[in-house]
């Protein structure tokens, strides 16, 4: 890893600054304890393998997810706006910061790199923001479905240059960090970003450009930022 400085970064949220991860498996036990029709027919451990079957690459559609259970398990009630509405909810409130994303954040605070997050999602992730604290550590939060688009697409990594408000500040001195290579790495990517991949154990897939960077945490990149 070279030590070439930029002059602002953007992060993804979930699993790159907030445990995604945890929280997600935490809403599926909910999920699995109150529904009869899945607990008395199949082990917990197969079921999670099934919920995480649901969410490819971190990301995950609550109101698809419930007709493919449905599929699996005909008869769990739930419709397309409850579960959507059951697993937000639930998300916001069991949603935590990753070990050490608060000390970076300080870090980062304490620097002089201008940086903001840029997330998939709705209202719910400015939720999860105020829940977390990141909303009064962050200098902004761009939710896309409240921007108009979703990543990849480059209005919303344009977006987030005009927002990060760095005079002159051109495209390849920004350096975008996430989790997901098909929206972070993607998208950032088109738009000329230099790009961090949070790997999470995983290999990374051959039908994306590769990224410029590859971590485990977002700590691994504290001497490229800071």
């Amino acid at each position: 890893m070279t030590n070439q400085k930029f002059r602002a970064a953007l992060f993804d949220m979930d699993d790159t600054l907030i445990d995604r991860q945890a929280a997600y498996e935490a809403v599926y036990r909910l999920f699995y304890d109150q529904q009869d029709a899945v607990n008395s027919l199949t082990p917990w451990a197969e079921a999670i393998d099934y919920f995480w079957s649901l969410s490819p690459n971190n990301a995950h559609d609550s109101r698809s997810a419930i007709e493919e259970i449905q599929n699996k398990w005909p008869d769990v009630v739930s419709d397309a706006e409850t579960h959507y509405r059951f697993y937000f909810s639930n998300m916001v409130r069991l949603v935590e910061m990753l070990p050490g994303v608060e000390e970076f954040v300080k870090c980062l605070n304490d620097s002089e790199i201008s940086w903001g997050i840029v997330t998939n999602g709705d209202q719910f992730q400015h939720q999860k923001a105020e829940n977390t604290g990141l909303d009064k550590t962050s200098p902004f939060v761009l939710a896309s479905k409240l921007f108009g688009v979703d990543k990849p697409a480059p209005e919303i990594f344009l977006e987030a240059v005009r927002l990060l408000d760095v005079k002159d500040l051109q495209a390849h001195e920004v350096l975008f960090v996430g989790d997901n290579p098909y929206t972070d790495i993607l998208g950032a990517n088109a738009v000329g970003m230099k790009t961090a991949w949070i790997c999470m154990g995983r290999e990374f897939p051959d039908d994306v450009p590769a990224p410029d960077y590859i971590v485990e945490h977002v700590s691994g990149l504290k001497r490229l930022l800071i």
